[in-house]
């Protein structure tokens, strides 16, 4: 993976900024903070993105550290788990955070096009357990994700974060590690508040390897 972004695009605000992005994190991260003083990031690529661009995302929870480059994949890729160039300025704001309260993921495409296609990555050189996704929800009172295409799964339960400054993303949905087989599947994201369902959003979920 080539980084080219120049120059690296990072922000420490003073004072949050709400998105509207749903979809904010797809990861594995260590519960407390990332090991040693450096920040280190990978990624599962897909096989079938090589030779394109794809868009690093990286955000906390409190909105206040953000970062967004945009990477080109090698011609020959043949899919896996790569680490990424990430010459961070802000790596001590970064590593203050602890790994539940980070959110990030690869997108297809050029970091101003729609996440059409998400693959995960893995925070910090001690990232552990299984992958999440993390969802901006506005607060719902109740959030699912559903499989339609794996009439075998079960649908998952999300789970507020468990920090008070829920600005950037609010909710996360622990993955069944069989999912991670599948090599792609389609989620269905669920919420309700005040008793009323909220509009569907379909997620395309990438683990690296071939589908």
């Amino acid at each position: 993976m080539t980084l080219i972004e120049n120059p690296f695009n990072e922000v420490v605000r003073k004072g949050t900024e709400i998105s509207g992005a749903r979809l904010v994190g797809f990861l594995a991260a260590p519960q407390g903070r990332p090991e040693g003083d450096a920040v280190a990031v990978a990624a599962a690529i897909p096989p079938d993105w090589q030779g394109q661009e794809l868009c690093l995302k990286i955000v906390s929870a409190d909105g206040l550290y953000e970062s967004r480059n945009a990477y080109r994949v090698a011609p020959g890729w043949s899919g896996g788990r790569t680490a990424l160039s990430y010459p961070s300025t802000h790596a001590r704001e970064a590593l203050a955070y602890p790994g539940s309260q980070i959110a990030g993921l690869v997108s297809l495409g050029d970091c101003g096009q729609p996440q059409a296609q998400v693959a995960p990555i893995y925070w910090g050189r001690n990232a552990a357990g299984g992958l999440a996704v993390l969802l901006n929800t506005a607060r719902s009172d109740e959030t699912f994700l559903t499989f339609p295409d794996q009439p075998d799964q079960d649908d998952v339960t999300c789970e507020p974060v468990a920090t008070e400054l829920r600005t950037a993303f609010d909710t996360r949905c622990d993955l069944p590690a069989a999912l991670a087989a599948r090599g792609e599947i389609e989620a269905v994201v669920i919420s309700f508040k005040n008793g009323e369902m909220g509009p569907e959003e379909r997620l395309t979920l990438r683990f690296g390897a071939a589908p």
